[in-house]
């Protein structure tokens, strides 16, 4: 599963900021003297002169909310960044659609903005064909020839975005590897865990609901042990605030990648067969494990339809009500970690006996988040500063953790602990700035800074663990490496039959598998099962394997990695 994932939980707190993709010497670099006197000598520390600029920053990711109003107040997050690099911002994040309007700018070239965020491949390498974007090594050597960056950006995350883009024209966001490790390593084995185990994928359970019940994780491990607590819940007709209980919450709209996702990799899916072969998810048995899971739920009213409508606020707001008792996608779109008595059992053990599987990329990312400069942006050289500010040290302490004796202090080991104040802001990060700049979140530089939490320290980060790593950690779960499965979004081109045949599956997909979810008994479940292996036939899905399985094969001898599927 792809780390839109990861996500990741977007916070500064244990994970990514926080999606959902990921040692040098003895001496951690966090107890050095720059970080407690709060300088930093790698870019971005001059006071600039004369008037901030003020720069329109573009962004598709509608999910992403920094604050709408850039306050310049030096007592603020947003502040102090202008108080460092001369700069303000102005976001422009389209509610819906921001793929598109980026296009379209891209077409008519009229109020082209100065930064751009995006998280498609394939439209940032349209920015870079185009000519619209700066080669950020050729920017940095020209407007910030000093930038740290120049001398200390991970070689492996580096090496990964120029075979992605045929340079380094994009700034990563959640930064994890092994070369980051080596100078970021992990404060703890409470991180060491994250490095090894996270997952956004999850199925998240609500403590307090589970033990009102009567129940416990050990009586919803397995798929009809699940199913059983979803009708006792039913029965038991269990209210918070005199609002009925929700079973089981799916992931909104899109529940048919994230949700349909979880359950495929609880049971059993892997991108190949058992000879190595790719296969796509839709022809594998564990497809139709999953589509019987959501179908048996469904036919015991333990999820409203509506569910597969509604926007990612909708699911929050249901998760922050407290009447969920289980939501199974992307836990990173729930911000379930602002309440304390989520849980989970890892993965759901299926009644078939296929064995849980847990792909993970041993490769460096390239980001999930992806940050151009545009070749028209203005004052470059302010703009070289601030890029090389908020990558640097300094800036990623200010930007993260906030200011140092409000929003954090130092332990003994140099190590951040969040004060009350800094855990607030961070949550109200629309408003106050502090861990709003996820594009400059860095995974390894966070999980090497911050003092590893506990109960009192940081209970959201405790939460985010107990969750999220559950899966991973499980023994049942049989990790693999999933770094050839990753396929590029342009592998075909758009005016060939392949791209066509994968549009055409595509939208087959989403409305068959709605329908086979809400199928009305059992025969028509199995019929409108046989329909769909029998329409993605005729659409051209075993030559479109075909062709995928060159790309893959290509890769994991690439890579050194061999792969074969355990269940199907």
């Amino acid at each position: 599963m792809k780390l839109k994932s990861v996500l990741a939980v977007v916070l500064a707190l244990v994970l990514l900021l926080s999606a959902c993709s990921t040692s040098g010497g003895n001496e951690s670099a966090n107890t050095s003297n720059e970080q407690k006197s709060g300088t930093e000598t790698s870019g971005g520390n001059d006071k600039p002169s004369g008037e901030p600029t003020k720069l329109v920053w573009f962004s598709s990711i509608d999910f992403w909310n920094p604050p709408s109003v850039w306050s310049t107040d030096p007592n603020t997050v947003p502040g102090k960044i202008t108080e460092k690099t001369g700069v303000t911002f102005e976001f422009n994040i389209p509610a819906q659609d921001g793929e598109t309007k980026l296009n379209l700018m891209l077409v008519s070239g009229n109020d082209f903005p100065d930064v751009i965020t995006i998280t498609n491949d394939v439209l940032g390498k349209k920015l870079i064909e185009a000519g619209k974007v700066w080669d950020l090594d050729e920017f940095i050597k020209k407007y910030d020839p000093e930038s740290h960056l120049l001398k200390d950006f991970p070689a492996d995350v580096k090496a990964t975005i120029v075979s992605r883009d045929g340079g380094f024209y994009a700034f990563p966001s959640h930064i994890g590897s092994e070369d980051a490790r080596k100078e970021y390593p992990p404060a703890g084995e409470f991180y060491k865990d994250m490095t090894e185990y996270l997952s956004n994928g999850a199925i998240v359970v609500n403590g307090n609901l589970l033990k009102e019940a009567g129940l416990t994780l050990d009586d919803i491990k397995t798929e009809s042990g699940l199913l059983a607590a979803y009708q006792k819940i039913k029965d038991m007709d269990l209210k918070v605030n005199g609002a009925p209980v929700i079973p089981l919450l799916l992931d909104g709209k899109g529940y048919m990648y994230p949700t349909v996702g979880f359950l495929l990799d609880s049971f059993g899916y892997m991108p190949v067969d058992k000879d190595g072969n790719f296969r796509d998810s839709l022809l594998a048995p564990e497809m139709k494990l999953a589509l019987k899971f959501l179908y048996k739920a469904q036919k015991g009213g333990y999820f409203d339809s509506g569910q597969m409508t509604v926007d990612n606020a909708a699911v929050k707001a249901d998760m922050a009500s407290g009447r969920v008792f289980t939501f199974i996608g992307n836990s990173a779109n729930t911000s379930f970690q602002n309440n304390d008595y989520w849980t989970s059992p890892g993965p759901i053990l299926s009644d078939a006996g296929t064995k849980p599987v847990l792909g993970r990329n041993k490769r460096a990312g390239g980001g999930w988040m992806k940050t151009y400069i545009s070749k028209s942006v203005k004052d470059p050289e302010k703009v070289a500063k601030w890029l090389s500010f908020m990558s640097s040290r300094e800036g990623m302490m200010l930007h993260i953790y906030g200011i140092e004796g409000v929003h954090y202090t130092l332990d003994q080991d140099g190590l951040v602990v969040k004060t009350e104040q800094g855990i607030k802001d961070a949550q109200e990060y629309m408003k106050t700035g502090l861990s709003a700049f996820w594009p400059f979140h860095h995974t390894s530089f966070s999980w090497s800074t911050q003092q590893p939490p506990n109960e009192k320290t940081d209970i959201q980060a405790v939460t985010a663990n107990r969750v999220q790593t559950a899966y991973g950690k499980a023994p049942e779960t049989h990790i693999y490496n999933n770094a050839a499965f990753g396929l590029p979004g342009d592998l075909f081109p758009p005016d060939s039959k392949f791209a066509n045949d994968e549009l055409q599956i595509k939208a087959y997909r989403e409305s068959q598998i709605t329908k086979i979810v809400m199928a009305k008994n059992d025969a028509e479940f199995e019929k409108l099962y046989e329909e769909m292996i029998t329409q993605l036939m005729k659409l051209g899905i075993e030559q479109l394997n075909a062709e995928k399985n060159k790309y893959v094969q290509q890769k994991l001898k690439e890579y050194g990695i061999d792969v074969k599927g355990i269940n199907s």
